[in-house]
């Protein structure tokens, strides 16, 4: 399956990234592809990981983080 790049602007960018990596046009544009999807990856982790932090920031404390057996030895 082919791509048309009818914009000229990025068929420059297209053609200028291929040239300073030395890869085909088809490379440079999947090498473009993939580090967009692997950026967008990262930020949807990030943004979980955001998330549940502030979820687990609003509940109360269980304990103090102490064990059964340390618990036991301050009464």
């Amino acid at each position: 399956m082919g791509i048309l790049v009818r914009d000229q602007k990025i068929e420059r960018q297209v053609r200028e990234l291929a040239k300073r990596d030395g890869l085909t046009l088809q490379g440079a544009i999947g090498m473009a592809v993939e580090r967009e999807l692997a950026c967008r990856a990262e930020k949807q982790t990030t943004e979980a990981t955001r998330w549940a932090q502030e979820i687990m920031a609003g509940s109360p404390v269980v304990d103090e983080g102490m064990t059964h057996r340390e618990t036991s030895r301050r009464l």
